[in-house]
């Protein structure tokens, strides 16, 4: 009898997840909004699946976060408090032989803000920890970590600054459609940010990492595993501060719920750049956010993308980010799912 009465449930999942013939495109490409890890490259979340040679897709996002952590310890002190804008346009293009070559012009806008009476009163609500945002002046803008008194890095308040610039290729070692799909992946980040007002690394990095993704029931399940050699900007490296690489790693779940609407649940977890400023958790901790989020299809060739994301270690990750993508839908080197 239980498993009578939990069968209709089934039914109804399987119903909705074996959308016939979904078109799966990948997960969203969402990053952590921490300042201080937006100066590493960071390649983000991706199918294991390239486009045909001769194609070509583009995007356009946005992500807007509230940041507030306070901490010290060891004589070395961080404060980030603010709101941080980050839009992106980027591109790519399938080169043959299962290789696709993609390139991102990134930048950024940071401010006091609007949020900070709204989220006190939303954690307020859900008797969340508040960090001592209430203590803080309101709509306030500062993010800065010292290294024994002295600054060691910091974020200026900018209308519009430029990022560093990303370029990668991706090889498909195996097509999703024959089974678990396998990429690998490179890239370097060219030092075209301001890296002395916080918006850069000064430096070339470079990263290396795979991507995993496998498809069942109309569904896919989606995977990276990548490590980030990051390079210290010159203010830091002055003041005894080493940036700290960064290995990263994520899961993602796309569902189809619909022929033109497709939910999103992705988790990504990351090492700290700032573990040099000693042990205390603000700082030096890794940071890992839960992303919920959705892809509507505009038409055949285009489609809208929201998320939101959630901190899931306390007193480390930024508050909360809301996130906004317009892209293209081209039909991958792998065709549909």
């Amino acid at each position: 009898m239980p498993f009578a009465r939990r069968l209709p449930l089934l039914v109804g999942l399987l119903a909705v997840a074996c959308v016939a013939d979904p078109e799966l495109q990948g997960p969203l490409p969402v990053r952590n909004q921490h300042p201080a890890q937006l100066t590493a490259l960071h390649p983000p979340p991706a199918s294991a699946a390239v486009l045909p040679h001769g194609a070509a897709a583009w995007r356009a996002d946005a992500a807007y976060t509230s940041l507030f952590l306070a901490g010290q310890g060891n004589g070395n002190r961080f404060l980030m408090d603010g709101e941080y804008l980050r839009t992106a346009f980027s591109a790519k293009v399938g080169l043959g032989a299962d290789l696709e070559l993609w390139a991102e012009l990134p930048w950024a806008h940071t401010s006091g803000g609007f949020l900070d009476d709204f989220l006190i009163d939303y954690h307020r609500w859900f008797g969340l920890p508040d960090q001592g945002r209430t203590r803080a002046p309101r709509d306030a803008f500062a993010v800065v970590a010292e290294v024994q008194g002295q600054t060691a890095w910091q974020v200026e308040r900018s209308r519009l600054e430029l990022l560093d610039v990303p370029l990668g290729l991706t090889w498909m070692v195996r097509d999703p459609a024959q089974g678990l799909g396998v990429a690998l992946r490179a890239a370097v980040e060219l030092p075209t940010g301001d890296a002395a007002a916080g918006f850069g690394s000064g430096g070339v990095d470079a990263a290396f990492g795979v991507l995993l993704e496998h498809r069942f029931l109309g569904m896919a399940a989606y995977g990276h595993l990548q490590h980030s050699f990051v390079r210290t900007p010159r203010t830091a490296r002055a003041a005894g501060l080493g940036f700290g690489d960064v290995t990263s790693a994520g899961l993602g779940l796309e569902l189809p719920l619909g022929a033109n609407l497709h939910a999103f649940t992705q988790v990504a977890w990351e090492t700290s750049v700032l573990r040099g400023l000693g042990s205390f958790d603000e700082a030096a901790n890794p940071q890992c956010l839960l992303w919920l989020g959705g892809r509507f299809r505009l038409g055949a060739d285009y489609g809208l993308e929201l998320a939101i994301a959630e901190d899931l270690i306390g007193y480390v990750s930024p508050d909360v980010t809301f996130w906004l993508g317009f892209t293209s839908l081209p039909r991958r080197r792998s065709g549909g799912g």
